[in-house]
């Protein structure tokens, strides 16, 4: 798919820049005659199009019928209906580095038909699922566009459940986020404090945000309003975009405790698009290495077989890791350690048992197969985060608690976890430095009985922020979060008399 120059929605900070170097090299060497011709020749083209179609309604929801009627038509051709569709991803450098959101644009046909003998038409279409904002509908006849019309998408939300016990799941379930500046960062506050990031990037702009019922029995305010630069805009009617929704939700706390207040780690959520593309794995020819399981915590067990390596020789198991520090001045590599050795047997085959190693978790370790100083077969081994150690689990006001987690990463967009306590934003946590490990401690407050401690994924650092995400909670972490499918992590500590 071609597109345009002008439509090309791509934030990448050095290619921007780049950009804007050559226009301005390039508008030194343009002549005021040769600029007013080109602006002439766009008039023109403009002019070309007509205001030909009315829309039952300018505005709406994804999935919503609009019907429409078009006049000044080719009589008796056949005639369609077309919308710039947008489409978003995250684009992640070296595995580790993240550059932005990427948005593309390609024209979609809505409907298709014939005009009548008089050169009208008349039909509808649905509002197709995507990201919301303001889109621009053509009519065309022999693949050229004749008329054009405006039509807004606003987003929806909804709330589920609407009641529950404090460590209930709540879901907030969206669609029709913007991806503009402007209309793609939302924040959510639960009771006037700061909770998260909500993004639907690259899922074009249907989003699920999660959190957990937090707070004494009674109605607690939840509230999402956009904010690029990292946190709310409270007086959204005096923005630019005074129209847009601002969705405010009351959620009851009822008596008792959910099950999920356990203290428990999520199973492991889909990463946005997929996540990374680890590099392709190099085997000698015929060499086969499985593992029995791919990914675990720290300490589970794994079986490695392998075949068609030498005879009767030894095999030595080399792992993969990163080592250094984003802060400390000195960089950062990759550096190895030798799981053990094992011997080969007569027809070329191994067997060799292993615990997880206490390391990174994040994108996957390669583990290597080296014969003789050469290596014959490669495999990828994930480690996953996991809740080592929370003391104590219920006290007073002001107890101390302290946890140890393992599994936490290195890259730009899995090296930190963001904590919140009932749902208020407290800080980040970094793994890189202590090799995945998170040592730490949180002051019990708040009044008798439970209180929630959560830990999201986020992202650390990212190259363009036009639109803020870094050192946020990103609480739609299961549907949208770049990179690698890092999972939250649930606690809960219990305040008594």
């Amino acid at each position: 798919m071609k597109i345009p120059t002008y439509k090309q929605l791509f934030i990448a900070g050095t290619l921007v820049s780049m950009l804007a170097l050559a226009a301005c090299s390039g508008a030194e060497e343009t002549t005021t005659t040769q600029k007013d011709q080109t602006t002439e020749t766009t008039e023109k083209a403009e002019v070309k199009l007509k205001n030909n179609i009315s829309l039952s309604v300018d505005r709406g929801f994804v999935r919503d019928e609009v019907k429409f009627d078009a006049t000044d038509l080719e009589p008796n051709k056949e005639v369609e209906l077309t919308w710039n569709s947008i489409d978003g991803k995250y684009i992640v450098e070296d595995l580790y580095a993240v550059v932005g959101p990427e948005f593309t644009e390609e024209e979609i046909t809505l409907t298709k038909g014939k005009a009548d003998a008089e050169g009208k038409w008349s039909g509808s279409f649905k509002v197709p699922e995507g990201f919301g904002g303001d889109f621009t509908i053509w009519v065309k006849q022999d693949g050229e566009k004749i008329g054009q019309v405006g039509y807004t998408v606003d987003p929806s939300f909804v709330m589920e459940p609407e009641s529950g016990p404090v460590g209930t799941e709540i879901k907030i379930k969206m669609e029709g986020l913007g991806w503009s500046t402007y209309m793609r960062n939302w924040q959510l506050t639960y009771d006037n404090k700061y909770t998260g990031l909500v993004t639907g990037i690259s899922t074009n702009g249907t989003a699920e945000a999660k959190i957990r019922a937090a707070g004494d029995v009674g109605k607690h305010a939840i509230r999402l309003r956009t904010g690029y630069l990292g946190m709310q805009y409270i007086n959204y009617l005096q923005s630019p975009y005074p129209d847009k929704p601002a969705p405010d939700f009351l959620f009851e706390v009822t008596e008792g405790v959910a099950s999920t207040i356990e203290n428990h780690v999520e199973e492991t959520p889909v990463a946005a698009g997929g996540g990374v593309v680890m590099p392709e794995l190099k085997n000698k020819d015929k060499v086969k290495v499985d593992l029995s399981v791919t990914e675990g915590i720290v300490g589970a067990p794994v079986k490695l077989t392998a075949s068609n390596l030498p005879a009767e020789k030894e095999v030595e198991f080399v792992f993969n890791t990163m080592r250094g520090s984003r802060v400390s001045g000195n960089g950062f590599g990759e550096e190895t350690t030798v799981l053990g050795k094992a011997p080969i047997d007569k027809d070329g085959k191994i067997e060799f048992d292993f615990p997880i190693p206490d390391d990174l978790g994040g994108i996957p370790h390669r583990i290597d197969l080296v014969v003789d100083g050469e290596v014959y077969g490669q495999t990828y081994l994930r480690i996953l985060p996991s809740i080592v150690s929370m003391e104590p689990l219920s006290g007073p006001v002001g107890t101390k608690i302290s946890i140890t987690i393992k599994g936490g990463g290195w890259t730009e967009f899995d090296n930190a976890y963001y904590l919140t306590y009932d749902n208020a934003y407290t800080g980040y946590l970094c793994a890189f430095n202590s090799a995945g490990d998170l040592t730490f401690d949180v002051i019990a407050t708040g009044s008798t009985g439970y209180h929630i401690i959560d830990l999201y994924p986020g992202i650390y650092k990212q190259e363009i922020k036009d639109t803020d995400m870094t050192l946020i909670p990103q609480l739609t972490y299961s549907t949208d979060h770049p990179g690698s499918a890092m999972p939250a992590i649930r606690l809960a500590f219990k305040v008594t008399e």
